[in-house]
């Protein structure tokens, strides 16, 4: 929430708010234990799993798949240690996530979009939705819609997610996110 990525003063945000630093990656709040994995986005990003007796929730924000950036003509797409490392990167986010009952994800851009946002560290559609089948996870929830979108474009982000899962065989469920649903877990 630091400029130049955050436009917004923090002074300027209503409310009552209360920062506590980050000191570990793993805790807890009260039965509830949280582990955090930083996100591949400029400034230092993380992501959050909940471990809950119902299921465990991935909220991850402002995220670019580390192996995004292959799709495109950049010169770095011809080095063949950075792809790995990619690779090697994408992989353990994937183990992050590996069968969360639910995924709340930065898919901010459709291909089109992101080849033109590549570095800005949000994710690309069919990155995210290739990341939660691959991690295995129940369901997923495309999230940081960008402000240029209108409800039309979301569905269609929604059909092209759900095509992909169907030509995959996959068994993940995937919906936009909407401000006031309500979603609850009931697995164990």
């Amino acid at each position: 929430m630091e400029s130049p990525y955050f436009p917004v003063n923090l002074r300027e945000v209503p409310g009552n708010i209360q920062i506590e630093e980050l000191k570990d990656l793993n805790f807890k709040i009260g039965e509830v234990r949280v582990e955090a994995w930083f996100a591949n986005h400029p400034g230092i990003c993380v992501g959050y799993r909940l471990f809950t007796p119902n299921g465990s929730i991935v909220f991850f924000p402002d995220n670019e798949s580390h192996t995004g950036h292959w799709h495109s003509q950049a010169p770095e797409a011809s080095s063949a240690a950075g792809h790995m490392f990619a690779r090697q990167e994408q992989q353990k986010l994937a183990d992050f996530l590996r069968g969360a009952d639910l995924l709340i994800m930065d898919a901010q851009y459709n291909r089109e979009e992101y080849q033109k946002h590549i570095g800005w560290g949000h994710g690309c559609l069919d990155d995210v939705v290739d990341l939660a089948i691959s991690a295995q996870v129940k369901r997923l929830f495309l999230f940081h819609h960008d402000p240029d979108h209108d409800d039309a474009t979301i569905d269609r982000m929604v059909a092209r997610a759900r095509a992909t899962i169907t030509e995959r065989k996959a068994a993940l469920l995937v919906e936009a996110a909407r401000e006031g649903a309500t979603v609850e877990l009931t697995g164990g």
